[in-house]
């Protein structure tokens, strides 16, 4: 008879247990404080100006960003050119040539090494360039600022 009242009492225990999760304790929610009325003031509305919103100044970064790719990639092709003209000295030198007896090798043999002249050339025109390029983007940007801050203290007046 005891083993049947243990059996019953963990059986309505496990019943009871399960319809507790079920049903659960509810709480009140707090009311949210009601937000702060604000001020009224006469000044007019700050204007919010996005550059994203702007497409002809998207358009000009995008003209930017691919003129620097551009010149990006003609400096690796140069670069990649000038590595194997370094090569081809490093093999004609005496095995363990250092980097200054490379560049001497090169520097001093014009006839055996014709390209690395233009390529040296072509290295600082590219530089100049994307010099340029970077000076172009960074006005643009310094110019749009400009005439936001002008438009944004000329409404304030």
């Amino acid at each position: 008879m005891k083993r049947k009242n243990d059996r019953l009492v963990a059986l309505l225990g496990a019943v009871l247990s399960v319809c507790a999760c079920l049903v659960g304790c509810e709480r009140k929610e707090a009311a949210p404080p009601e937000p702060p009325v604000p001020a009224v003031s006469n000044a007019p509305a700050e204007k919010v100006v996005s550059r994203t919103d702007d497409a002809a100044y998207q358009a000009q970064l995008q003209d930017h960003v691919a003129a620097q790719r551009r010149t990006n990639t003609a400096r690796a092709r140069v670069l990649a050119r000038m590595a194997e003209i370094r090569e081809q000295a490093k093999k004609a030198l005496p095995s363990g040539a250092t980097d200054a007896q490379v560049a001497a090798e090169i520097e001093g043999n014009p006839q055996k090494y014709p390209a690395w002249r233009e390529l040296v050339a072509a290295l600082e025109k590219n530089a100049e360039e994307s010099q340029r390029n970077r000076a172009t983007a960074s006005a643009t940007v310094r110019r749009r600022i400009q005439r936001e801050t002008t438009e944004r203290t000329s409404a304030k007046q």
